[in-house]
């Protein structure tokens, strides 16, 4: 009787196996039928979500071409590879929001800079210290233009320098100071740095990213404490090249016969 339940329970093992056998392979034949049919499908919409009119054509002319594509003609991982190929974008993320539709989301490399070019014309800097493009779709960003004392262009070396700079200001100084600064010079013979702003120049000496960090707090609490109280237009220079220290640098005043003349 032992041996025959032993019989019993191979056959309902080898029943079960059989069965889970049918099942995967019922699976599978689902899954490849699945995809046959999705591949087999056209690609009828393409969402481009993030772009500015600093890369919306460009971006947009390279993925036009996915528009009637059938789905096994292209991958994601291309479609991202070609979008990123585009100057203006930093990253890009492609995926699939419906059977037939792609939606491509893009980070744009934001201008922080103009820098001026060797014939006189200004290109954008991003964060990075990468020069951009001319855009092909006209655009106004408010920032700051970075050149040399002695008007020689800048190397990528001292683009990358100064807008490190530059962005450390952006992370500590007051808005408002921020948005004062026109111009960031630098001394390539020191590598000094001096800011211009609307009504004077502040003068950062030789500096990093570290060091201009405290510097700029030091603005911003002679900003808030103390400037209020001065009247700014009579201040030629804000002497920034001591941590703790602010000194001013006023106009010379005309001697009064030259003022009564």
């Amino acid at each position: 009787m032992a041996k025959k339940g032993r019989d019993v329970s191979k056959q309902n093992g080898g029943h079960r196996s059989s069965g889970l056998v049918i099942s995967l392979l019922g699976v599978i034949f689902l899954g490849f039928m699945a995809t046959q049919w999705h591949d087999r499908q056209r690609v009828t919409k393409v969402n481009v979500v993030g772009a500015t009119g600093l890369s919306r054509i460009a971006v947009q002319r390279s993925v036009d071409t996915l528009k009637s594509k059938y789905l096994k003609a292209f991958t994601l991982a291309d479609v991202r590879a070609c979008v990123e190929s585009t100057p203006y974008v930093r990253n890009a993320s492609v995926y699939f929001t419906g059977i037939r539709e792609v939606t491509v989301e893009v980070e744009e490399r934001l201008p922080v800079a103009h820098v001026v070019r060797a014939d006189g014309s200004l290109r954008y800097v991003d964060a990075f210290g990468v020069v951009l493009p001319n855009a092909v779709e006209r655009t106004a960003h408010n920032v700051p233009v970075l050149q040399s004392t002695d008007g020689v262009e800048l190397s990528a070396q001292d683009v990358q320098h100064i807008v490190e700079v530059l962005v450390a200001g952006s992370r500590t100084l007051h808005p408002m100071l921020y948005q004062a600064i026109s111009e960031v010079r630098l001394d390539r013979r020191s590598q000094a740095v001096t800011i211009v702003t609307d009504d004077t120049t502040w003068r950062l000496g030789v500096m990093n990213a570290a060091r201009a960090s405290l510097a700029f707090a030091d603005m911003n609490v002679f900003w808030r404490e103390t400037s209020q109280r001065l009247d700014m237009t009579t201040v030629s220079q804000v002497d920034l090249r001591w941590h703790n220290q602010v000194v001013l640098r006023y106009h010379a005043v005309a001697p009064l016969a030259e003022r009564a003349a």
